[in-house]
C-alpha cells in the first residue's frame, strides 16, 4: 500500500471532511451554506423574515443558490440551463401548491417589484455589456441584427398562423390572439398595452383579454429559453458557429484592438463604485425622459450607453466600473433573480388553463421560425449563427425577464443589449402593427 493510500485510510473522515468544504452552493461553501440557510428557513416558515429588501434579498438567495447548484449537478440538464430552469420553475411550483409562507412572498414582492431588483439586474447587463464591448463590434452588431429581426417578425406572424388555420384554430383567432402575444414584448410592456388595444376595438372585457393573451407570452418564454439551451449544446458541438458572446464576426476592417488598453484595468472597490453610480445615473435619465420621448427607459439606456461608448465619452475607469459591476451582479444574483421571477411572475394556473397540443404546436412554430431565421440570415450579415439565432429567440422572451433567462440558460448574458432591442423594439413594433390590423381586419 503507497504511503498516500495509508494516509487516506488513517483519516477517512478528514478526507470526507475536505470534499465538503470543497463543494459551494452559488459562491459559498456547502458547511456556510447550509448554516446561513438554516437560519433563513427558519425565519420564512415561522413568518418572521422581514418584508423589506433584505428578507427579500435572503429568500431569492438561499433558493436560487441551492437551486442553480442542482441544475448544474444533474447530468444531462446541466448541458441545457439546468440552472436557470430549476431556479425559476420549482418557486412556481412552490406556489402552485402554497408551500412557501405569504410572509415571504410578500418580501419578494418588495424586493422584486416595488424595489425593482429586475431592473437593477438588467440594466447593470445593458450598461456594462455595451461599455465593456468593443466599439466597433457593438456598432456592427446593432446595425445588422435589423434584417434577420424584421424578417424574423414577419415570417413568424404569418408561418405560425398558417400552422394555426391548418389545426382548424382559424387564421386571425391564431395571429391576434396567440402568435401576436409571443412577440409583443411581455407582459407588462406587451399584453398589457396590446390587450388594451384590442379591448378598445373590439369592446372585449380587458382582463377578460389579458387572460387569453397572457399564456401565450408565459409559453412562448419557456421554448425560447429550451431553445437557447439546445443552441448553446449546438455552439460546445460545433465551435465554428459560436462566437461565444460576441455577435459579428471579425474581418477586415474590424479593428478588435482599438481600446484594449483602457479595458483592461484590474478589479478594484472603487471601480465598482464608479459602475453603481454610471448605472444608477443612467437609469434615472432613462425614467427621467421615458415620458418625453415615448421609448421605454431601457431603450433609452441602451441608445445612451451606445452614443457615449461610440463617440468615447467617458474616461477608462468609468467603462470598466459599468463591466466589472455587470461581471459582479451576473456572477452573484442570475439564479436568484429567476427565482424572483418564478414567485412573482410565472403564473402556472394561467399556462396550465391554455394547454392543447394544438397550442402549443402553434406557440413552438413561432419560436422555431424566429430561431431558424436568425440561423440562416446569419451567413449574409456575418454574424455568427448560433449568436443571431439566440439573438432572434429574444423577440419571443417575457420582457427583461426573458430576456435574462434566455441569455443566462445560453450562457450569453454579454448579448443583453441586443436582445433587449430585439424585445423592446421589436416587441413595439409587433403592438402598433397589429392594433393596427385588427382596427382594420378583426
Amino acid at each position: 500500500m503507497s504511503k498516500k493510500q495509508s494516509m487516506t485510510h488513517e483519516h477517512p473522515e478528514e478526507s470526507f471532511w475536505e470534499r465538503i468544504k470543497e463543494k459551494k452552493i452559488g459562491v459559498v461553501s456547502l458547511p456556510i451554506y447550509l448554516v446561513f440557510a438554516i437560519i433563513i428557513f427558519i425565519a420564512m416558515y415561522t413568518e418572521t423574515i422581514p418584508i423589506d429588501m433584505m428578507g427579500g434579498f435572503g429568500i431569492i438567495m438561499v433558493l436560487g443558490w441551492l437551486l442553480g447548484a442542482i441544475g448544474d449537478a444533474i447530468p444531462g440538464l446541466n448541458k441545457f440551463g439546468g440552472s436557470t430552469i430549476l431556479s425559476m420553475i420549482v418557486p412556481a411550483v412552490l406556489v402552485l401548491f402554497n408551500l412557501l409562507p405569504q410572509n415571504s412572498l410578500a418580501a419578494v414582492e418588495m424586493l422584486m417589484s416595488e424595489a425593482n431588483f429586475l431592473d437593477l439586474y438588467v440594466f447593470a447587463l445593458v450598461a456594462g455589456s455595451i461599455l465593456g464591448m468593443n466599439r466597433n463590434v457593438l456598432v456592427q452588431g446593432f446595425a445588422r441584427m435589423v434584417l434577420p429581426m424584421m424578417i424574423g417578425l414577419v415570417l413568424a406572424l404569418l408561418l405560425p398562423s398558417l400552422v394555426g388555420w391548418a389545426l382548424g384554430l382559424g387564421f386571425k383567432n391564431t395571429l391576434f390572439y396567440i402568435v401576436t402575444p409571443t412577440m409583443a414584448g411581455g407582459i407588462g410592456g406587451g399584453v398589457l398595452p396590446l390587450g388594451l388595444g384590442y379591448s378598445a376595438i373590439t369592446g372585449m372585457d380587458y382582463g377578460e383579454l389579458i387572460a387569453i393573451l397572457a399564456p401565450a407570452s408565459i409559453l412562448a418564454n419557456f421554448f425560447s429559453i429550451a431553445g437557447a439551451a439546445m443552441l448553446n449544446r449546438l455552439g460546445d458541438k460545433q465551435p465554428t458557429l459560436t462566437g461565444e458572446g460576441t455577435l459579428v464576426r471579425s474581418g477586415t476592417g474590424l479593428d478588435l484592438n482599438e481600446d484594449s488598453e483602457k479595458m483592461n484595468l484590474p478589479l478594484s472597490y472603487e471601480l465598482l463604485g464608479i459602475g453603481l453610480f454610471l448605472l444608477v445615473t443612467l437609469y434615472i435619465g432613462g425614467t427621467f425622459f421615458e415620458d418625453i420621448i415615448g421609448l421605454p427607459a431601457a431603450v433609452i439606456v441602451i441608445f445612451t450607453a451606445t452614443a457615449l461608448k461610440y463617440f468615447q465619452v467617458l474616461p477608462g475607469e468609468v467603462e470598466m466600473g459599468a463591466k466589472h459591476l455587470n461581471s459582479f451582479i451576473s456572477t452573484n444574483f442570475t439564479a436568484p433573480l429567476m427565482v424572483g421571477l418564478g414567485i412573482i411572475y410565472l403564473t402556472l394556473e394561467d399556462v396550465l388553463a391554455m394547454l392543447s397540443w394544438q397550442y402549443l404546436l402553434v406557440i413552438l412554430s413561432v419560436v422555431l421560425t424566429l430561431g431558424a431565421t436568425g440561423y440562416v440570415v446569419s451567413r449574409f450579415v456575418n454574424m455568427y449563427p448560433v449568436e443571431a439565432s439566440i439573438l432572434s429567440l429574444n423577440q419571443s422572451a417575457m420582457g427583461g425577464t426573458g430576456n435574462v433567462a434566455v441569455l443566462s440558460t445560453a450562457n450569453r448574458q454579454e448579448m443583453m443589449p441586443f436582445a433587449q432591442v430585439a424585445t423592446r423594439i421589436g416587441g413595439a413594433i409587433t403592438i402598433s402593427l397589429m392594433i393596427m390590423m385588427m382596427r382594420i381586419f378583426g
